[in-house]
């Protein structure tokens, strides 16, 4: 078990070493692109997870998990090679529409390949604090890119594309050394469509998890999506390349403590995880109203906030699951996700070319708050209902 968590760790860990990541939104404002243009990018990258997760799902549940997380791989790699050759909006759309694809074919095969082997150790109880262990690695590796990003942004984006190739090469290797999660293999007698349907009829006949699908899929919105944006946030507060990459690296220190602290609090009623929303939602907009280089601390603050709420209900959802469609059901979750991360874009570049990007960003500060505080009127007039008269 030992040597499973070392290779799924260092997966994890290279998977994030991408050394383009903290600057490829500036790369795009740089190329040219307005605001409308750097959604409509953004925008290809989620439509093509968003048509592509549930598939993917039952790809990994019927084929040996860690092949799909090694073919994943290469279509990012494909898609910075174009990014590398072509730096324009066509080449920046193909290279997102193929980091779609990897995003697609990673999401929930990773988290359902680790569960399951957890379980057929009969350690899956160890499974929330293993994968905060794998995000906070994942953290870790962003943390250590943007340091490496901060030190060569002045070399171009040429050589940051160069290293970011190599560590995914190295990813290839560490997911071809996965075990082949046997325990899914048995779904490969039931036909495409059928699995496909199980699992989907499974998530909507159990209320538990659809409630942790949809509210996770929200928090991924809200969090995820925006951490696109947040380089974009420090170039208009005047932070210079070098500083946004460190600004990357701190939120990604953070969140690795947020993923490392994950199994501690795991326990906590959903209501705090809410409130957790409104106080996040809070420093956004507060962040956005300040809109100064340190501002850019109330991010980060964001950041940890969220992937911990991420990282939480991400164990919940796969305690709640009791089937062989985990990674199909996992990816209904990444579906959902896509929904809202699609929505935020489709709003958030409109509204910043029509008002500026600090209006937009404290709009979606409101939102984060209004989640957290809907969802926990809800939570507390259910506990109302249930309660004795």
């Amino acid at each position: 078990m030992n040597g499973f968590l070392a290779r799924a760790y260092a997966f994890k860990l290279f998977d994030s070493f991408i050394l383009i990541f903290p600057l490829y939104a500036v790369m795009f404002v740089d190329a040219g692109l307005t605001p409308v243009q750097v959604s409509i990018v953004l925008i290809a990258w989620s439509a093509t997870a968003f048509v592509m997760e549930v598939p993917a799902g039952v790809v990994a549940d019927r084929l040996p998990r860690k092949w799909v997380l090694a073919a994943a791989q290469t279509a990012r790699a494909a898609g910075f090679t174009v990014w590398w050759i072509w730096p324009h909006f066509w080449g920046f759309l193909a290279g997102l529409v193929l980091w779609g694809l990897k995003s697609a074919f990673t999401n929930g095969t990773f988290e359902a390949l680790v569960f399951d082997e957890l379980k057929a150790e009969g350690r899956e109880g160890e499974y929330v604090r293993v994968i905060g262990r794998a995000r906070a690695l994942a953290a870790v590796g962003v943390l250590l890119a943007s340091l490496g990003a901060a030190l060569i942004a002045g070399r171009g984006y040429g050589v940051a594309l160069a290293g970011s190739l190599a560590s995914i090469a190295v990813a290839m290797a560490c997911a071809a050394a996965l075990p082949s999660a046997a325990r899914a293999l048995s779904t490969r007698s039931a036909g495409y469509l059928a699995h496909l349907k199980a699992g989907l009829s499974e998530a909507a006949r159990q209320p538990e998890v659809l409630r942790v699908i949809v509210f996770a899929a929200l928090v991924l919105a809200l969090g995820g999506a925006l951490e696109e944006f947040w380089p974009i946030f420090g170039a208009k507060v005047g932070l210079t390349h070098s500083l946004i990459a460190l600004m990357v690296g701190a939120q990604n220190a953070l969140e690795a403590l947020a993923n490392t602290l994950a199994h501690r609090v795991s326990a906590w009623r959903r209501g705090a995880f809410y409130g957790l929303m409104i106080v996040a939602g809070a420093l956004l907009v507060t962040a956005a109203g300040l809109f100064t280089p340190w501002s850019v601390a109330l991010l980060v603050v964001y950041s940890g906030l969220m992937k911990l709420t991420d990282t939480v209900f991400e164990g919940r959802l796969q305690h709640a699951i009791a089937s062989d469609n985990r990674a199909t059901i996992g990816s209904v979750k990444g579906f959902a996700a896509q929904v809202g991360v699609s929505s935020l874009y489709v709003l958030f570049g409109p509204l910043a070319q029509a008002t500026s990007y600090r209006i937009a960003f404290m709009a979606a500060g409101a939102a984060t708050a209004l989640v957290g505080a809907t969802w926990l009127v809800a939570a507390n007039a259910g506990v109302r209902r249930r309660a004795p008269a």
